[in-house]
């Protein structure tokens, strides 16, 4: 009785503790590109550790695609390296058959020039998990320069290409769909 409270005990702390790191900073971010829009919502994201991040990638022609998942930040001195996983629903306007669910895998990278400045690179390859016809592979990849004028405030300007490779092309959509590809200006805060 005793070891079985003990141990609860224990997993409650280490629950508790992860659940407030990685509530301890909130961020929002807006980024504007040509023909799409991404909003991201992220808890845990500036800091060591832990992280859950969410985005709706919207585009005016093509569909949209929302994704949501988690990670861990990894600091080294000047450089962070974040892996995660994420669950990306994708809804393409050309595609036969509307809607697709993907288990992707990925990461990225932060490396700070000085205390303004840092670059960053991003890469996120999906496969269709629910479809037992064909399977179609989603890829995100995106990267560029960040501004960080204050601890707040972030502006980027980079470039995004969102892209999913139909295994099974027909005569109503094609072989690659690219629901982003161009550069974006954006902003983040952090609250």
């Amino acid at each position: 009785m005793l070891k079985r409270f003990i141990t609860g005990s224990t997993l409650s702390l280490i629950v508790l503790f992860s659940l407030t790191q990685i509530l301890h900073a909130a961020e929002g971010s807006v980024a504007l590109g040509r023909y799409h829009t991404m909003l991201s919502l992220g808890a845990g994201t500036n800091s060591t550790g832990a992280f859950l991040k969410t985005n709706l990638l919207y585009n005016t022609d093509k569909g949209n695609t929302f994704d949501t998942g988690f990670g861990y930040n990894i600091d080294t001195n000047s450089l962070r390296i974040y892996p995660s996983v994420k669950v990306i629903l994708t809804r393409y306007e050309e595609r036969l058959d509307g809607t697709s669910i993907s288990l992707g895998f990925g990461g990225g990278a932060l490396y700070h020039l000085d205390r303004y400045w840092s670059l960053y690179g991003k890469y996120h390859y999906g496969i269709e998990c629910f479809s037992p016809k064909r399977a179609n592979s989603y890829h995100d990849i995106n990267g560029g320069i960040r501004f960080t004028p204050i601890s707040m405030l972030s502006l980027e300007l980079g470039y995004r290409c969102t892209m999913l490779h139909n295994k099974t092309p027909s005569n109503t959509y094609i072989p690659v769909e690219y629901i982003a590809k161009s550069p974006y200006l954006g902003v983040s805060v952090l609250f």
